[in-house]
């Protein structure tokens, strides 16, 4: 986690606008540069305009949109102290694996559902490339998310090796804004909660190290389905963020999508900070 960058793509919706708050936190908390990125989709307009002159005005004066609203977003991120700049990408979502890979940030914080189906996918795209880095990280901010303050984060653990790398970036969220840490963990089978309380126990040890135990607080918690159990306890407990580790190649990309995001971010309205590990094969 050497990077010192955070991306934020913005389609200049609602929702986009609503995750700049966030933007701006994890930029402080983490001492990061933002980047921020708007992506002019080529494909739609090439094909709706077969006049190259008018193809050529169009975009034009769509970047001249774009340059005005992305200079409105530097200025206020700056005022804050941070150091920002920004990039227009055109062409196609194919490229964005290359630009992502130049970049080699370490987290890209954005909004879960932009103006249409064409720009989420976009966006969306932009996400999962970025996660195709093991060093990078996603926060999806639900669209009807506000940022308060962060006085209350969960940490969903399912043992993995890579807990304490996660653990690290947490610690230097929760240091900065002086918040609790919750960590859970699902059991799935009655037989093995002997077990799982014993790595819970294991890993409590561990991160008391790094982190006062006044701020920390362990919980085993047991169901059959852990994506309704981990529903069922945001709910209850509304923290203010989930953070969570996740070795499916397509999970952000489901984030992205109308259905998960509609049961699992939006529903509850709690930014999902996912930590992606992909076991090598």
């Amino acid at each position: 986690m050497n990077s010192k960058l955070i991306v934020y793509p913005t389609d200049f919706s609602d929702c986009a606008k609503n995750a700049l708050a966030y933007v701006i936190a994890m930029g402080k908390a983490l001492k990061c540069k933002i980047k921020i990125v708007h992506a002019i989709e080529m494909g739609g307009i090439a094909t709706s305009e077969e006049n190259p002159n008018i193809l050529l005005e169009t975009i034009t004066v769509l970047e001249e949109y774009a340059e005005q609203m992305l200079e409105r977003l530097k200025k206020e991120i700056v005022s804050f102290g941070l150091e920002c700049d920004y990039d227009i990408l055109q062409g196609r979502t194919l490229f964005l694996k290359d630009y992502m890979q130049n970049l080699n940030p370490l987290m890209i914080v954005m909004g879960t559902i932009g103006k249409n189906n064409l720009e989420n996918k976009i966006f969306g795209s932009l996400a999962a490339q970025t996660i195709r880095n093991p060093k990078s990280i996603v926060l999806a901010i639900p669209e009807k998310a506000k940022f308060n303050n962060l006085s209350e984060i969960v940490f969903a653990t399912d043992y993995h090796i890579n807990d304490k790398t996660s653990i690290e970036l947490i610690k230097k969220i929760t240091t900065y804004f002086k918040a609790r840490l919750r960590v859970i963990h699902i059991c799935e089978d009655i037989n093995s909660v002997k077990q799982d309380r014993h790595n819970l126990l294991k890993l409590e040890n561990e991160i008391s190290k790094s982190i006062s135990s006044k701020n920390l607080h362990f919980e085993l918690l047991f169901g059959e389905d852990p994506e309704d159990k981990l529903l069922e306890f945001l709910e209850k407990s509304k923290p203010d963020m989930l953070c969570l580790i996740t070795r499916q190649r397509n999970f952000i990309e489901r984030i992205f999508d109308r259905s998960l995001a509609k049961k699992m971010v939006n529903h509850t309205n709690i930014p999902v900070l996912v930590f992606s590990r992909f076991d090598k094969k």
